[in-house]
């Protein structure tokens, strides 16, 4: 990953502006999670807002709940995800071996401040709050190469892991060795739900779209047309159709999380009459 993006990613992990009703999820049912030590980011006794990672994690355990996981382990599980990656210093660690490493390096600034860093311990006790495993997979899904990620939970023992990528071949190990019940959780339409609520309020450039996807954004959510119609000049993608009828920021939200759009393509702009558009993305 270029060290532009994981700047930019970086600052995905930190911005916190997103609340539970934005989510549509009950204060009521959020406090009870809360006082379980469920949501261990948010203070007992405040309306606290959440990035982009912990926004996820309220969907995640709104959905365990749903399927009739209980609240101890839905205590058990949060402590394995926050808790302890945070006791064990994964931040420290994921922080050293940027610093060691032999490929693809940091420039001689940025390391430089990595190792202020860790010698600052107020800031390592709150990175380490917001840099684990978990937060990783997020970030592998909106970086660059839109990577899949997911949650691997099993029941019966408490147990997780985090699948960066495809989830057919370890399910199928489950199966053929272990033959353990196994949720599994694909992040990217729980995702989409967050970002479609940032699409409709951040105003300007969203750090983690390219430039081409900020400006389709832009098209679509602020300049409010009545259809659109993207497509790509030498591509399998299926065009993406936008109507006023649809949800049109989960809609575009679902289109770029799982899609990675070509580089260096350019987009071409036509705009027709009865404030229709069509976009077409011209590659290289």
């Amino acid at each position: 990953m270029k060290q532009n993006n994981i700047k930019h990613l970086g600052q995905i992990i930190s911005e916190k502006y997103i609340l539970p009703k934005h989510l549509n999820i009950s204060s009521r049912q959020v406090n009870y999670w809360k006082n379980k030590s469920i949501l261990p980011f948010l203070e007992k006794d405040k309306h606290g807002k959440m990035d982009i990672p912990q926004a996820v994690w309220l969907f995640v355990i709104n959905e365990l709940s749903s399927i009739g996981i209980d609240s101890n382990r839905l205590s058990k599980l949060s402590y394995d995800v926050w808790g302890k990656p945070k006791q064990e210093k994964y931040a420290d660690k994921t922080i050293q071996y940027h610093i060691s490493k032999k490929t693809n390096r940091l420039d001689d600034i940025s390391i430089i401040q990595l190792k202020e860093n860790l010698k600052d311990e107020l800031l390592m006790e709150a990175l380490r709050m917001e840099i684990n495993p978990f937060t990783d997979a997020i970030k592998a899904s909106l970086s660059s190469d839109k990577t899949p990620s997911s949650l691997l939970y099993f029941p019966n023992t408490c147990k997780h892991t985090f699948m960066v990528g495809d989830l057919n071949t370890p399910l199928k190990l489950n199966n053929l060795l272990h033959q353990e019940t196994a949720i599994s959780i694909p992040f990217l339409k729980l995702l989409a739900k967050v970002v479609s609520f940032d699409f409709e309020t951040t105003k300007g450039d969203l750090s983690y779209l390219t430039q081409i996807e900020n400006q389709i954004r832009d098209i679509v959510i602020f300049k409010r047309p009545k259809y659109i119609e993207l497509v790509m000049d030498n591509s399998k993608l299926k065009p993406l159709i936008i109507t006023e009828q649809h949800k049109r920021a989960s809609q575009l939200a679902d289109f770029f999380l799982c899609n990675k759009l070509p580089k260096n393509s350019k987009l071409l702009i036509e705009v027709r009459s009865q404030d229709n558009y069509k976009l077409t993305l011209i590659t290289k």
